[in-house]
C-alpha cells in the first residue's frame, strides 16, 4: 500500500506547477544533445565529402557511393557508434535528475554539516554548473572541456555520460513541491529514522516522479529526431539559453513569481494523498510509535476539539518578535521558503493578521526547512522580507515543532481559541478568516465589518 502511495505521490508532484520551470530545459536538453552536435558537424560543408547519409542505403542498398567510403553498412555503423540512441539520452537525463535530487533530499544537509559547508552550497553549485553546461551547449569547445572527465572514465560512452551529468546538475537545482509523501522522506532523513519503509517510499516516489519528466524528455528527443535534423545548431543554442535562464531564475527566485500566478491544479490530488499519510502510512514505524498525543490527535480527520493546547514552539531563533507571542486567538502556520504553495498563502495570512491583530489575533509562522538551503537563516530572512511577513516567525531547523504538531506537508496551519485549545487543522486559506472572526467574537472582541 505504501509503495503505491509513494508512486502516486511522485506522479502528482511531477505534474504540479512547481515542476514547470525545469520542463523547457528538460525538453530542449533531451533534444539538443551531444549526438545532435555530431550530426550537425557531420552535415557541415567541410565534412560533406567524408560523410555518408545512412538513409541513402535504404533507398539504394548495395550501391557503391564512392571510393574509400567502404561498404554502406560499415559507414552507417561508424556514423552511429559514437552517439547515444534517441531513447537513451532522455532516460539518462531523467535518471541523473532523480538520482541527485533524491540523494540531496535524503543526505544533502547531513553531508554539508559533516563537511562544515554552508547549507546553500549544493544549490549554488547546481546553479554554477547549470550555467556552465548552458554555455557549453552554445560554445562546443566549452562542452568538449566539460566532457573530458567523462571521456577519461568511459571513452566509449561520453555522450551517455554527458546526458546523465546534465541530469545530475538539474537535480541539484530542482525544487519540487513537497507533498505529504516527500515530507515524510524529508522528516525521516532529518531525524535519522530512515527505515526500509521510508527507503521503499522514497524509491517508489522517485519512480512516480520520473514518469512525467521522462515523457517530456522523450517528447523533446522525438521532436529533434523527427523535425529538427536540419536545425541542430539553433536547437542546441536554444537549450543553452534555456539552461542559463533557469540558473539565473533560480538564483534570483524568479520562477517562484510565475509559479504563484498559476493555480495549484493538483491541490485535490494532494489532499487525498495527505489523508492517506495522516494514518501513518508514510511514516517510519518508530515515528508512529513515538508520536505524541497532540500530533496523533491533530492528524485524525475527525474532530480536533479534544486534542488539547498547542505545543510550545522551541525555536532556535525568532524573527519579527521580541519574545514568545501571546494573544486571544492563535494561528500557527508551518511553511518553508522554497515552498510555492506557502508563497501563495502567506500574503492572505498577512492580510488577515494585519486586519485582526489589534483584536487579539496572533499569527506565528514556523519555518521548517523543506530543502537543505532552507536551513540558512539568511535565506529565511530574505524570504520574510520578500513575502512581506510582519508577524513573528520561529526557526525550526531540525523539524522538531513540525513533528510535535503532527504536520505532514507544507503549508499546514493550526488555529486555537481563547482557551488555547486546538480548533482547526488545515491547508489553504479558504474559510480561515471566517473561523478566526468566529473565535474572536466568541472571546468577546468587537470586530470590524
Amino acid at each position: 500500500m505504501f509503495l503505491l502511495l509513494g508512486l502516486l505521490g511522485g506522479l502528482v508532484t511531477g505534474i504540479s506547477p512547481c515542476i514547470l520551470p525545469v520542463l523547457p530545459v528538460l525538453f530542449l536538453g533531451a533534444a539538443g544533445g551531444r549526438d545532435s552536435a555530431k550530426a550537425a558537424t557531420a552535415s557541415s560543408p567541410e565534412n560533406a565529402s567524408n560523410s555518408v547519409d545512412p538513409g541513402l542505403f535504404r533507398v539504394a542498398p548495395g550501391v557503391n557511393v564512392g571510393k574509400g567510403s567502404g561498404s554502406p553498412k560499415v559507414a552507417a555503423r561508424k556514423a552511429g557508434d559514437d552517439s547515444p540512441s534517441v531513447a537513451r539520452r532522455p532516460l539518462l537525463i531523467v535518471a541523473g535528475l532523480i538520482t541527485s535530487f533524491m540523494l540531496i533530499t535524503v543526505a544533502g544537509s547531513a553531508l554539508l554539516s559533516l563537511l562544515h559547508l554552508p547549507q546553500t552550497a549544493i544549490r549554488w553549485a547546481g546553479i554554477v554548473l547549470l550555467v556552465a553546461v548552458g554555455i557549453g551547449m552554445i560554445v562546443p569547445k566549452v562542452m568538449e572541456v566539460l566532457e573530458r572527465p567523462f571521456a577519461r572514465l568511459a571513452p566509449r560512452t561520453t555522450g551517455d555520460s554527458a546526458g546523465f551529468g546534465l541530469g545530475l546538475v538539474l537535480g541539484a537545482a530542482f525544487v519540487p513541491c513537497a507533498g505529504p509523501v516527500l515530507a515524510s522522506v524529508i522528516v525521516a532523513s532529518n531525524t535519522g529514522q530512515f527505515t526500509w519503509h521510508i527507503v521503499g517510499l522514497a524509491i517508489s516516489f522517485a519512480v512516480g516522479l520520473s514518469i512525467p519528466l521522462l515523457a517530456v524528455a522523450l517528447a523533446g528527443s522525438g521532436v529533434a529526431a523527427s523535425f529538427l535534423k536540419a536545425r541542430q545548431r539553433p536547437l542546441r543554442i536554444a537549450a543553452g539559453v534555456a539552461m542559463i535562464a533557469l540558473a539565473l531564475g533560480i538564483a534570483t527566485d524568479a520562477p517562484a513569481t510565475l509559479q504563484r500566478m498559476i493555480p495549484d491544479y493538483t491541490a485535490s490530488l494532494q489532499a487525498g494523498e495527505g489523508e492517506a499519510c495522516e494514518t501513518g502510512a508514510c511514516d517510519p514505524e518508530t515515528e508512529v510509535e513515538a508520536r505524541g498525543d497532540f500530533a496523533q490527535c491533530a492528524r485524525d480527520s475527525g474532530s480536533t476539539k479534544d486534542c488539547g493546547a498547542l505545543p510550545t514552539i522551541n525555536a532556535s531563533e525568532w524573527m519579527n518578535a521580541l519574545g514568545q507571542p501571546s494573544g486571544t486567538v492563535t494561528l500557527v502556520d508551518f511553511w518553508s521558503s522554497s515552498c510555492t504553495n506557502c508563497q501563495r498563502e502567506i500574503p492572505e495570512l498577512e492580510r488577515i493578521y494585519e486586519k485582526y491583530k489589534d483584536y487579539g489575533l496572533v499569527v506565528v509562522g514556523v519555518h521548517s526547512p523543506q530543502q537543505p538551503h532552507d536551513r540558512d537563516a539568511a535565506v529565511v530572512s530574505g524570504a520574510i522580507t520578500k513575502l512581506g511577513i510582519t508577524y513573528p516567525v520561529a526557526l525550526d531547523p531540525e523539524l522538531e515543532a513540525f513533528q510535535a504538531y503532527g504536520a505532514t506537508a507544507w503549508p499546514t496551519h493550526y488555529i486555537a481559541g481563547a482557551d488555547g485549545q486546538l480548533r482547526e487543522v488545515g491547508r489553504g486559506t479558504k474559510g480561515v478568516e471566517e473561523q478566526i472572526r468566529a473565535l474572536l467574537a466568541e472571546a468577546g472582541a468587537a470586530l470590524p465589518d
